[in-house]
């Protein structure tokens, strides 16, 4: 069966989409057959892929059982690399999501396709919604990007707790593979001083991403940035991210 992968963090701005885009692709351009799930409402790493008023039917519809995941998922120019696509409409299935089935709806979905997978990767939402939940109780593991900032250490506890909780009451087998520090700027003495926090809550991947503009260009391009520019510093960054997620998820 495949591996599956939640990317989560309830803050924003810590790389989660940059890091499920390129974790996916990367893991793509491995050899491995990959799923790319978007759960974010905003749909940031569907559009890379595909335009927006194309998406058909996405993952709102799986919530209302309107589609079998099976018709969601969508090829994408990538080889090896498909996508259960996002828009705007996830936000509103979250208002009718109240009943003792809603955290397990992913998972189920999950249940049938992951024999199709060498990995399965999750873009959750900034939040701690009814879809990171689904997330965490559909995954074997969980990386957590990060800034090496207090205002992203100052939510931690809280990300920790919920994945203990889902842990303890409904999959015992969830880990946590590591944090990303993402955006890093090195050498710099705050650097220095959450770093060390930083562990006290997760393990951390020797892996960092460095800070820089090519990444917002590779947005802007529709494009992985393993795609975009493979010779940039950040592109090399994520190729060693991905190998260090391949060998940690061997163990």
């Amino acid at each position: 069966m495949g591996t599956v992968i939640a990317i989560a963090n309830q803050k924003g701005g810590e790389g989660k989409t940059t890091t499920s885009i390129n974790l996916a692709h990367g893991l793509a351009l491995e050899g491995n057959r990959t799923l790319l799930i978007d759960m974010d409402p905003q749909g940031n790493s569907s559009g890379i892929f595909i335009e927006p008023d194309h998406i058909e039917i996405s993952a709102a519809d799986l919530f209302l059982q309107k589609a079998d995941v099976n018709d969601i998922i969508q090829q994408t120019r990538y080889d090896k690399l498909d996508l259960l696509p996002s828009k705007i409409n996830l936000a509103e299935v979250e208002l009718g999501t109240v009943n003792v089935e809603a955290p397990y709806v992913l998972r189920d979905a999950v249940s049938r396709i992951r024999d199709n997978y060498d990995y399965i990767v999750i873009d959750c939402p900034p939040s701690l919604s009814i879809f990171t939940v689904n997330a965490l109780v559909a995954s074997d593991c969980v990386v957590v990007p990060l800034q090496a900032e207090k205002f992203s250490i100052d939510g931690i506890k809280g990300l920790q707790n919920t994945i203990e909780s889902i842990k303890r009451r409904i999959n015992p087998q969830l880990t946590i593979l590591g944090a990303l520090v993402t955006q890093l700027k090195p050498n710099t003495v705050l650097t220095k001083t959450i770093l060390p926090v930083i562990e006290n809550y997760f393990p951390v991947f020797e892996t960092f991403i460095s800070s820089g503009v090519a990444i917002g260009e590779s947005h802007l391009s529709k494009q992985s940035l393993l795609d975009y520019n493979p010779g940039i510093k950040q592109a090399k960054e994520y190729f060693s991210f991905v190998k260090e997620v391949i060998h940690g998820t061997k163990k």
